[in-house]
């Protein structure tokens, strides 16, 4: 020891009862200014003045609010990982992974846990995920229905409303008569695969596959399926596989 009175002083010229006193009188200044400022911080938040638009840094994180989410699915690659997108002024500002959903969190949120309480628990999600920000806003992303308007391969399109689409698609039909390099043919639209419309002989049908479905000897089974041909003769075009009606139309 040097005699340095290391009671007396916590660093070199600094006394420790002026440091504790001089501390006292700051914490007495520091205390009013903090309570103001959480006040007024509060305030700002109930006024929708949310960190991303306010110039205070205490303001209010309105993007952790139940409000502001979209639950929904990346399509960014196959997975499709439940995503929550985040909303600022109608805008989505960020993408994470949804809390409820098993391929973000694990163990993931019971699907009990309401709404504002999973609100401030984000699961994780890949950057690919989160770069569907830019799949969303990309100035050049297709925002009309492209119909080819040219051979396959030419690369030439044309927008149609959506209406339009919409019935081309179910229907069908001859949807490129007038297209330079393409033959005059029908297109197969998806009522096609929904061959059966008939409700009455869709439950008649049904309630006897639920029959074949239910029995458990194979001979019997066997039987019933020959049964439903014969009862069903007329219609057996609708199925997929008349000797297995169990696929359905």
């Amino acid at each position: 020891m040097t005699g340095t009175d290391i009671s007396a002083t916590d660093s070199p010229g600094i006394p420790r009862r002026g440091l504790l006193a001089g501390g006292a009188l700051l914490g007495a200044w520091f205390a009013p200014q903090l309570v103001a400022g959480t006040a007024q911080a509060a305030t700002l938040g109930k006024d929708g003045n949310a960190i991303l638009t306010s110039s205070r840094a205490d303001a209010a994180y309105t993007l952790a609010m139940a409000d502001q989410h979209i639950l929904s699915s990346c399509l960014q690659c196959n997975t499709g990982c439940g995503i929550r997108a985040k909303i600022q002024d109608g805008v989505v500002t960020q993408i994470d992974g949804n809390p409820y959903n098993p391929f973000t969190l694990v163990p993931h949120l019971p699907y009990k846990t309401a709404i504002d309480d999973a609100a401030p628990i984000d699961g994780s999600v890949c950057p690919k995920g989160q770069s569907g920000l830019q799949t969303a806003y990309d100035p050049y992303r297709i925002r009309k229905v492209l119909k080819r308007a040219g051979a396959r391969g030419d690369n030439k399109w044309v927008a149609i409303p959506f209406d339009q689409a919409i019935k081309e698609i179910s229907e069908g039909g001859r949807l490129f008569a007038n297209v330079a390099g393409e033959k005059d043919r029908d297109v197969e639209g998806l009522k096609a695969l929904t061959p059966l419309r008939d409700k009455d002989l869709a439950k008649a049908m049904a309630g006897d596959v639920k029959k074949i479905l239910d029995e458990k000897d194979a001979d019997a089974k066997a039987a019933l399926v020959t049964k439903f041909k014969t009862t069903h003769a007329a219609n057996l075009d609708v199925m997929i596989d008349p000797d297995h009606p169990d696929l359905g139309p």
